[in-house]
């Protein structure tokens, strides 16, 4: 208890320490100023960037819907956290910050989080942020996603107590309970308690009631064609230095439009001609292309995400671990990651579902059943299931061409291990739609986001696609997240992902691969990040 303390008092500290954005005595940044104002300012500040009409940015495929809450798609959360924010958020170095919290207050036993809100934060339809509507945001976000849902296990109750202050009331202490609400892919998006009832009354939010505090606010959306953000005028910004997702953001675009883009040589190319300022993941075989282009500038991110398989464990032959351990023994991760990525620069073959650059929870525990190379041993495990050669929906999408690219290279592996594979090439928000379907499917294609925990990837959960549904599993986990002592928290998550994660194969990881972009060389101040931003970043003409 005393080394949990120690812990929560050193969170305690650091966000006590950290400014307040602004309050309703707070005069408005530059990023709150209208778009005439802050241009004509921007005009006369020697240094200081103009507003720009538009920012163009081509993503990787259509968002699944505009609700946050709905989904854990990647690229519906990217379009959502220009709009909403968080109580909680990440800077550069992956650590919590608050953001519309002003301070945090944790009670000794760690089961009580006075959360002081910053004053004086505007929604996007004018009315003033308060506890009440903190209150409805937290307690939705805990039903509708896989993060709240993890959170929602050790959570009594949730109080507003005062008009900006809110009380989380724990049944056990949760040391990730901050990180959970603070991650930009699932956070807890802080919306007007009137939305959340309409969102509660009509199951999910509509355009409508898509209203936040973030610097843009939604203007337009059409389907397969774009979604377009506006400039918000009265943004209350934070007003420490920008540092990721933390600190002071600037909005310098009137208009932010997101335009889903399938084929990663047509971003490239439109970089190129000017049609788009960002190009999002590019195929890594295009980076001399990009290097020699004159228009364009390449963008890598490291590390970035790694890609694996899930299992359907719900129905059909993969409900037997041994014919899951039959995959794991036959691939070839080498084989599959170069004809995924090409160039060695942006992947490896790693275990561990950590990355390296996590040294606090780095492991490679289990890694000797990873990147077998064994078709031998996948056939005496298969032997020991009661698989007869019926074929196997495999859903794959060329939306993200690795995808596609490893499933192809592992079908071929497994089916010299002797199952019957087919591919089933969809977009990637079908996959999204179908894979809570257990007679749809009996494998597809995902990936694991960039995580600041590894406790906090969503597909642990038992409740996500694919039914890796295991009460040992849980409890382990619930451990876990009580665990405050760095040390003995990493041995434990080595030790999980030695028992469950190889022992039981409910997904597989190939490994690890770096992002490869394209953006205009007009296009300044953009971070390269896992949560990828366009606050900060200016056009230069």
């Amino acid at each position: 208890m005393k080394k949990l303390f120690t812990l929560i008092l050193a969170i305690v500290i650091l966000l006590t320490t950290l400014l307040a954005g602004c309050n309703a005595s707070t005069p408005p940044s530059t990023g709150s100023e209208s778009p005439q104002t802050a241009a004509s300012a921007a005009e006369s500040t020697s240094g200081e960037p103009k507003i720009s009409p538009e920012l163009r940015v081509a993503l990787i495929g259509e968002p699944a819907s505009l609700d946050m809450y709905a989904t854990s798609n990647s690229t519906v959360q990217q379009v959502t956290y220009h709009m909403l924010e968080g109580l909680y958020t990440i800077n550069n170095q992956y650590e919590t910050v608050p953001m519309l919290a002003d301070t945090t207050t944790i009670n000794e036993d760690g089961t009580r989080y006075t959360i002081t809100l910053r004053q004086g934060v505007i929604f996007h339809n004018g009315k003033e942020m308060t506890s009440e509507d903190v209150l409805a945001s937290v307690n939705y976000w805990m039903e509708k996603t896989p993060f709240g849902a993890t959170v929602a296990k050790t959570v009594d109750r949730v109080e507003a107590t005062d008009t900006y202050v809110v009380d989380i009331y724990m049944t056990v202490p949760n040391v990730l309970l901050l990180t959970f609400l603070s991650v930009p892919y699932q956070m807890g998006g802080i919306m007007p308690k009137e939305s959340i009832e309409f969102a509660i009354a009509n199951d999910g939010v509509d355009t409508a009631h898509l209203i936040g505090t973030g610097p843009y606010k939604f203007k337009e959306y059409k389907p397969d064609q774009f979604v377009k953000l506006e400039r918000y005028a009265d943004y209350c910004s934070r007003e420490e230095e920008p540092d990721g997702h933390f600190g002071r953001k600037t909005a310098y675009f009137e208009t932010l439009t997101f335009i889903p883009v399938s084929e990663d040589s047509v971003r490239k190319d439109g970089v190129t001609t000017g049609d788009y300022h960002f190009a999002e993941q590019i195929s890594t075989d295009m980076y001399e292309l990009i290097v020699a282009d004159p228009n364009s500038e390449p963008v890598t991110v490291k590390p970035w995400w790694w890609p694996m398989v899930v299992f359907n464990k719900k129905e059909g032959i993969f409900a037997d671990v041994n014919a899951r351990q039959a995959v794991l023994a036959c691939l070839d991760m080498d084989e599959a990651m170069k004809a995924a990525f090409g160039n060695p620069e942006f992947y490896r073959v790693d275990p561990s579902c950590a990355y390296v650059e996590q040294t606090g929870m780095y492991s490679t525990a289990g890694g000797e059943l990873y990147n077998q190379k064994n078709p031998e041993k996948a056939k005496e495990l298969l032997e020991k299931t009661s698989y007869n050669g019926e074929k196997l929906i495999w859903l794959t999408t060329r939306e993200y061409p690795y995808m596609y690219k490893l499933a192809v290279v592992a079908q071929q592996q497994m089916e010299a291990a002797g199952f019957n594979v087919e591919l089933q090439v969809v977009d990637y928000a079908t996959i999204v739609s179908t894979r809570n379907d257990p007679s749809a499917y009996d494998m597809f294609s995902g990936a694991c986001v960039f995580q600041a925990d590894p406790a906090l990837m969503s597909h642990l959960e038992s409740g996500w696609a694919g039914w890796w549904v295991n009460d040992e599993k849980d409890e382990a986990l619930k451990a876990l997240n009580q665990e405050s002592d760095p040390v003995k928290r990493q041995q434990m998550w080595g030790d999980f992902q030695e028992k469950y994660v190889y022992g039981e194969a409910p997904f597989i990881k190939f490994g690890d691969y770096f992002l490869l972009s394209s953006r205009s060389t007009k296009l300044k101040g953009y971070v390269p990040a896992p949560f990828s931003s366009y606050w900060n970043c200016y056009l230069e003409e």
